[in-house]
């Protein structure tokens, strides 16, 4: 669990909405506008609707999202759309081709179907609709329960033997496809296609301009006010977290419980809205009660391009904003071929620092960016192409090395049982669940980049395996009696998982006379 310490901000009158969209509107026609007017506008407002008041309980939290959606979102669009949003995007989604893929995300808990004869591997599925309305229906299939994450593949042909596209999603590809999309959009609505990113800013912050005497609210009038957060983690039981909500806040089991049961749902809680003092003394009793027996505390703080800035934050968000940031990406650029691909280099060039960071996270792998590994490196086209032009099997296989190698004695790997480290190397094992989606699928055609970044993969192959031989041998015990049993569990869980990889290996190998060659070399 993470405990955040923050300082509510203050806020100031703004323009109605008509007299704000007037404005962005004439700073537009002469040239002067800019994201920033944005930035400026929710600087103010987004402290005004959304923070808290001191002492408040922080149960009974609520916010105004009518008033968000009236001062927030609404001028935004109706500037954009230079109208009613409504029509203008009733009249857009007219423009567009029926789509011929379905990328719906799944929720945890909603059924998937997988068929046998059909699918490329077990990862395809379809969602309930696609499945009712297709041929895979009457085929032999599977029905499985899904975990959250992953999306419909109806109409991916690299998913699919036979029968990719449903009745519902066939349409779409009966359609000529335009080139560009954006080549659809009337002249009139050119900022729906406004290349410059309105981005909120980092911090809140209110600039001293703003403090104008004339333009102070009433919130101006609360000083030294701050927030406290906690935040989810896989380390802490719940009844941990409830006992330490008990003696932190001083408040009643029943309440305690209803915290710990919002933090685990959405992923963080506010549990303390008072000034600076009071919530450091907060933020100090959760550390102190949390930090026994040698267990990570509950951490307390106070107060590139996009999808790169994510990768490298996902570790520092908490469970809500993860997820929605994945399905983002899912039913955002991985529907779109160029798209996904652009994602898949930039996703394979941060790899070693996106699984480095999960070792050290205290969440499960389905809530951290590298879960979305299954999504890229399960289509054939994506993965030959990051094995040929991204070295993605040695980027694999070097951040998997680099842990073994912590683990290194006398060249073989040792993992000691009960070791504190037993942990970082069960999670970093992922690695090998990943290596075998990007062999799932063995070339038709080979290319000289395409050999170069296999071989390469497979000499680091070659290097885990001799690691691994004789490693953490059982030896007989004589003379005294054995107290503790020697430690078997990690490497039986190592061997288990590659040997889904080493055959997929040698079919790689065996699919081209020059690589199995240099191979045997």
């Amino acid at each position: 669990m993470d405990c955040y310490l923050l300082q509510a901000e203050d806020d100031m009158m703004d323009p109605t909405v008509a007299e704000l969209v007037e404005r962005w509107d004439t700073l537009h026609k002469e040239g002067r506008f800019s994201a920033l007017n944005v930035r400026d506008y929710w600087r103010i407002k987004v402290p005004e609707i959304y923070s808290p008041l001191p002492n408040c309980n922080c149960l009974r939290i609520l916010f105004d999202e009518e008033q968000a959606q009236k001062m927030l979102f609404d001028p935004l669009e109706r500037f954009m759309c230079a109208g009613d949003p409504t029509q203008v995007y009733q009249m857009v989604k007219q423009l567009d081709n029926p789509p011929s893929l379905c990328g719906r995300v799944f929720k945890n808990g909603d059924p998937t179907y997988g068929c046998r004869d059909c699918g490329m591997d077990p990862t395809c599925v379809l969602c309930a609709d696609c499945f009712k309305n297709s041929a895979h229906s009457k085929h032999r299939y599977k029905i499985s329960t899904s975990s959250g994450g992953g999306y419909c593949d109806c109409g991916d042909r690299e998913a699919w033997k036979t029968d990719v596209f449903c009745d519902i999603h066939v349409k779409g590809q009966m359609v000529q496809q335009s080139k560009n999309p954006l080549e659809k959009i009337p002249p009139d609505m050119e900022l729906l296609t406004y290349e410059e990113g309105f981005s909120i800013p980092k911090d809140l912050e209110i600039r001293e301009s703003d403090r104008e005497p004339t333009n102070l609210s009433s919130l101006y009038d609360i000083k030294d006010t701050y927030v406290t957060m906690l935040y989810n983690d896989e380390t802490h039981t719940y009844d941990q977290v409830i006992n330490t909500l008990e003696k932190a806040i001083s408040c009643s089991q029943k309440d305690a419980v209803a915290f710990a049961t919002s933090i685990d749902r959405e992923g963080r809680c506010i549990v303390k809205c008072s000034n600076f003092q009071h919530c450091s003394q907060t933020k100090s009793t959760m550390e102190k009660q949390t930090s026994r027996g040698g267990v990570r505390p509950l951490k307390v703080q106070d107060g590139g391009t996009i999808v790169e800035s994510i990768i490298w934050t996902d570790t520092k968000m908490w469970k809500t904003a993860r997820v929605q940031w994945h399905r983002l990406f899912i039913s955002g650029m991985l529907m779109d071929q160029e798209s996904k691909k652009m994602f898949a280099r930039t996703f394979t060039k941060h790899y070693s620092k996106m699984m480095k960071d999960f070792i050290l996270d205290d969440h499960d792998h389905s809530v951290s960016v590298a879960s979305l590994g299954v999504q890229l490196f399960t289509m054939p086209t994506i993965a030959h192409m990051l094995v040929a032009e991204e070295d993605v099997l040695a980027r694999l296989l070097n951040t998997f090395l680099s842990e073994c190698d912590k683990k290194l004695k006398d060249n073989k790997l040792a993992l000691e049982h009960r070791s504190s480290n037993t942990s970082s190397f069960r999670r970093i094992q992922y690695i090998l669940y990943d290596l075998k989606y990007l062999l799932g699928v063995k070339p038709e055609v080979w290319t000289d980049d395409l050999r170069k970044g296999f071989l390469h993969g497979y000499s680091l192959l070659l290097r885990l395996l001799s690691m691994m031989q004789s490693m953490d041998p059982m030896v007989r015990q004589v003379g005294t009696h054995m107290e503790y049993e020697p430690e078997w569990e990690s490497a039986f869980n190592l061997h288990i998982k590659l040997a889904s990889v080493i055959p997929l290996v040698t079919e790689w190998a065996a699919s081209d006379r020059i690589v199995l060659l240099k191979a045997y070399r």
